[in-house]
């Protein structure tokens, strides 16, 4: 039987964008004075964290409205500047195609860009788009690494998926104290549903390889586990 620790799941978008990898948009092309404008914006933005804030928000109304060209022209100065918040949600619309043509790889690279400033999301995203080869080489190791980063700050399936690979041996050595760490930590912060019983298999198929003293330990380290937001 198939363990079911062999397939981490597919990239997902944390709220509040989905991801049903379907659609299909065009491209925007600035004009000069837009550019002008948007530059011009960035450099407003920077100045103030509540402003990029106001921003954020903004963008992620015009985003709810269908308005993606909005959202994308206020998200994009913010994310040039080095917002990771909007680099992310830029990575998600491409992962979507929403207002601009999917393009996995392009996608990557903003969602890159925001890990790399700590957003737990993007790293998951990151962690997910080498488990599927998404926009980039398939690689176990790249998605142990990108998955333990968000995993570390709390991010509930990113813990679920480094369980799944510690199970399976993939892209760290194979450790079912471990496995059932990270799964234990992910159980109950993952939404009711479909993924808590993705946890609870795999909970019950690791279980069945372990002693009763490698059983206690797993409880003991997810009892005492915090998580630790990256700081910048």
């Amino acid at each position: 039987m198939e363990s079911c620790a062999s397939s981490p799941r597919r990239r997902v978008s944390a709220a509040p964008i989905r991801r049903p990898a379907v659609a299909r948009g065009v491209r925007f092309g600035y004009s000069q004075r837009v550019l002008g404008a948007i530059l011009l914006a960035a450099c407003i933005l920077l100045a103030s964290p509540a402003r990029a804030q106001v921003a954020l928000e903004e963008g992620l109304a015009a985003y709810r409205s269908g308005n993606y060209a909005k959202a994308m022209e206020v998200w994009r100065p913010l994310a040039d500047s080095g917002n990771a918040d909007a680099q992310y949600r830029i990575g998600s619309m491409y992962a979507e195609g929403k207002g601009v043509q999917r393009n996995d790889a392009t996608a990557l690279t903003w969602f890159q860009r925001a890990a790399e400033h700590g957003n737990a999301a993007a790293q998951y995203n990151v962690g997910a788009s080498y488990a599927a080869g998404a926009g980039v080489a398939q690689s176990d190791t790249e998605a142990a690494k990108w998955f333990k980063r968000a995993a570390n700050q709390g991010m509930p399936f990113a813990e679920l998926n480094l369980g799944l690979l510690y199970a399976a041996g993939r892209g760290v050595p194979q450790d079912n104290v471990e496995a059932m760490t990270w799964l234990q930590i992910s159980l109950f912060a993952l939404p009711p549903g479909g993924a808590r019983s993705d946890v609870a298999r795999a909970m019950q198929d690791v279980s069945s390889k372990m002693t009763s003293e490698q059983l206690q330990d797993a409880r003991d380290r997810a009892r005492t586990w915090k998580a630790k937001p990256e700081t910048n």
